[in-house]
């Protein structure tokens, strides 16, 4: 059940193992990923990037560039781009890898039964639900009444609005601030909580919030939004600090939560808590027949780990011996300039465990003063014996930098055996190097680096 990333993985994976899976999907193939999150906004986010760019050559020696642009030709390419992608998630290439599609709204009418709308029934010994997200909406006076924006329908703007308010700064809309500000438009942002990015290391949090404000977006912190009205297109949002602004268009980003209503998982004896589908750690529910992969578990909500869950929920459903997900070691990355990288523990909850933070400013490594982008820092936080407990990053090339972190960690590599390792020069990758030989200068602080320099001083 459902047609994004975790139903595709699921589905393409049962009928590589040999099954005949049927994909149930109520609109397109694809998902959240493809059509109204990760696709198109960071193909904005790529043309924001070079407009900034251009518009500050004069850093990199270069005459800065008019940035005048035809907002309708950035979306042109960014709908070009997201129908180019769709083309991996075509029915027909399903259908030669003996997959059937069937478009149309499904629910339970048993513990092993799917009705689908004008289609018919479904029966089937494994189930996997895999139904998505919806936007969450905060309960504002007035929201109701209002042509509001989400991630859902932001996409479909033929222009850019000259002034948009966004609710909430979590990764949504952080991304989306800093493409609108970027291509011209007036952005505020308004958060109820004491920092922007709060699931993040706190830091990073006060870092990305010091560079967007230097871009010239305003920022208001622990602001409750009191109400919202409208007239004649024109957008007012009354703070409790009673503060009014005005706007073309508002963007709602509080997050989101599994898309489960009205799948009547009451007839399929499957349990629900909090809005979430309950589920053990190897995925499957209430309901031996059913796992539920993806956002609709409550898990983290990235394409890759909905990836990961239903290919491991497919191996659980047909293999003795059930593997638990990993959650430590699943990464995220926020797509801002700079990236914002996270795996594993913060600082703050590895010392609480006794681990100790090892930070490498990026002003130190020579590939990123080259490239101009030497604002950040990288954070690498271990324990005693030099196992990764958790990093974070902001900065250039975050994103990529954070993989062989992920890879460190899921096979056990300590920062003494990266230390060993030869990097490239010059590279950011060395931020990571750098980290372990931190690592390595602080154990000839202890008792054992002093006893080692003293055999040496008795050798030499």
């Amino acid at each position: 059940m459902g047609g994004g990333p975790a139903g595709l993985v699921g589905t393409v994976g049962a009928s590589h193992l040999g099954l005949k899976p049927a994909l149930i999907e109520q609109q397109r193939l694809g998902g959240d990923c493809l059509w109204t999150g990760c696709v198109p906004s960071k193909s904005l986010l790529a043309s924001s990037h070079v407009g900034h760019a251009m518009k500050h050559a004069g850093n990199m020696g270069l005459q800065e560039a008019d940035v005048s642009h035809d907002s309708s030709l950035v979306i042109e390419r960014m709908r070009n781009i997201r129908s180019k992608i769709a083309l991996h998630d075509d029915p027909g290439r399903l259908l030669q890898m003996g997959i059937d599609t069937h478009f149309g709204s499904a629910r339970f009418k048993n513990p092993n039964t799917l009705e689908v709308d004008g289609i018919g029934t479904f029966t089937s010994k494994r189930i996997l639900l895999a139904t998505g997200a919806k936007p969450k909406i905060p309960n504002i006076k007035g929201l109701e009444q209002v042509d509001y924006l989400t991630y859902q329908n932001v996409f479909d703007l033929e222009l850019y609005p000259g002034s948009i308010g966004i609710i909430g700064a979590g990764p949504v809309g952080i991304e989306l601030a800093q493409t609108f500000n970027r291509l011209g438009s007036k952005v505020v942002v308004f958060e109820v909580k004491d920092r922007i990015l709060n699931q993040e290391d706190a830091d990073v949090s006060i870092c990305m919030k010091n560079i967007l404000q230097k871009e010239g977006i305003e920022i208001y912190l622990e602001s409750d939004i009191h109400d919202i009205s409208v007239d004649k297109n024109q957008k007012t949002i009354l703070t409790s600090e009673e503060k009014h602004f005005i706007f073309d268009s508002i963007l709602v980003a509080t997050g989101r939560e599994p898309a489960i209503n009205g799948l009547n998982l009451e007839a399929a004896n499957i349990e629900v808590a909090n809005g979430t589908v309950k589920s053990k750690s190897t995925l499957v529910t209430s309901n031996r027949r059913v796992w539920a992969v993806g956002d609709a578990n409550g898990g983290p909500q990235f394409t890759h780990f909905a990836e990961y869950s239903a290919a491991t929920a497919v191996r659980n459903s047909l293999l003795p011996f059930p593997k638990s997900v990993e959650y430590n070691c699943i990464p995220h990355v926020i797509f801002t300039d700079p990236e914002i990288a996270h795996v594993g523990l913060t600082e703050l909850e590895a010392a609480s465990k006794g681990g100790k933070t090892f930070l490498v400013a990026f002003e130190e490594l020579d590939r990123a003063i080259v490239e101009g982008k030497s604002e950040g820092f990288m954070k690498v936080s271990v324990n005693r014996r030099g196992n990764i407990l958790g990093c974070s990053i902001i900065g250039y090339r975050g994103g990529e930098l954070i993989q062989p972190v992920v890879l460190a960690m899921k096979h056990g590599l300590t920062l003494p055996q990266i230390a060993t390792t030869t990097f490239a020069y010059p590279t950011m990758g060395e931020g990571l190097k750098r980290s372990a030989m931190a690592y390595q200068k602080s154990r000839l602080e202890g008792p054992l680096g002093l006893m080692l320099k003293k055999c040496i001083a008795w050798i030499k």
